[in-house]
């Protein structure tokens, strides 16, 4: 009896010390973004006179001089182009759900191929995905570069999807422990039924592991979202909103030096994918595992 009450105790001390950790996580991320919003709101005399505070006199036309500043001008055979930000979400859009369908999909293919076939080859899989996450892959971007030149992917948007396709991330293992614990029961009954391997995958158990698959398409959509390097580099006349936002940020013009002005530009960027956030987040939430059979 004194055992159990020892072990309630601690377990009771843990909760409260794990409690406070994610308290004073969520506090520092949640007070960083309601600065910005609010800063986004003052003009620069009063930024620098109240930074701390609430604004006394809500300006939004820093917004409206934000929108008519975010601009990228590329150049693209011989001739220059100029992008909005609203030109700039779109192409972010595009980016990203080519992006987050190319990987996710491509991820959730092999995991369940690992998971549900065993073929001698497949045991090594497991091995590369955690070689491949270990060692560093900063080297690799001159080769990357060239490779994409030489394929016709550099500058190309759906070249920029088929660069995605990739398994050895986290994801793999999502994936892999999810068809894992989903019983074999749903394939064979689907066999009896004449199917076959590619459509008991397609419209069997991938539709059965559909939250993981949401959820991970919403992580990787985010991801591909704040992405700036990529465009920067392997799609230099189609810039995105992150990468118009990298070049905002250290742009040295007229109204848009100050620094109540970049963090204007910077929840113009944060507003629709917050917006996603907020309409998706039980599903980002939601629950990642899958029950078995029932009756």
């Amino acid at each position: 009896m004194k055992r159990i009450k020892k072990l309630f105790k601690t377990t009771n001390v843990l909760f409260v010390l794990l409690f406070v950790i994610l308290l004073l996580y969520s506090v520092s991320m949640i007070l960083p973004a309601l600065w910005g919003i609010f800063t986004s709101f003052k003009s620069q005399d009063e930024f620098m006179r109240r930074a701390w505070q609430l604004p006394q006199h809500w300006d939004f036309t820093n917004y409206l001089t934000a929108i008519d500043k975010f601009r990228v001008v590329v150049t693209k055979s011989d001739m220059q182009l100029s992008y909005n930000i609203f030109s700039m979400l779109l192409n972010s859009v595009i980016y990203s759900l080519g992006c987050t369908v190319f990987a996710t999909m491509t991820c959730c293919a092999v995991a369940y191929v690992v998971a549900k076939y065993d073929f001698k080859f497949l045991k090594w899989t497991h091995s590369l995905v955690i070689i491949v996450m270990v060692l560093p892959i900063v080297g690799n971007l001159p080769s990357s570069l060239q490779v994409a030149k030489a394929v016709g992917t550099y500058d190309n948007m759906l070249g920029s999807f088929i660069m995605r396709i990739s398994f050895t991330n986290l994801y793999f293992f999502i994936f892999y422990s999810v068809f894992k614990s989903l019983s074999w029961e749903y394939a064979e009954a689907a066999r009896v039924d004449g199917a076959g391997n590619f459509t008991i995958m397609c419209r069997i158990m991938i539709p059965l592991v559909a939250p993981t698959v949401f959820a991970v398409m919403l992580m990787n959509f985010i991801e591909c979202w704040n992405d700036y390097n990529t465009p920067m580099i392997f799609l230099p006349t189609t810039p995105t909103a992150a990468y118009g936002l990298y070049l905002y940020r250290f742009s040295f013009g007229q109204g848009t030096s100050s620094i109540t002005m970049q963090i204007t530009g910077c929840m113009l960027v944060m507003i629709p994918i917050f917006i996603v956030y907020l309409l998706l987040q039980k599903k980002l939430t939601g629950n990642l595992t899958v029950g078995g059979l029932k009756g």
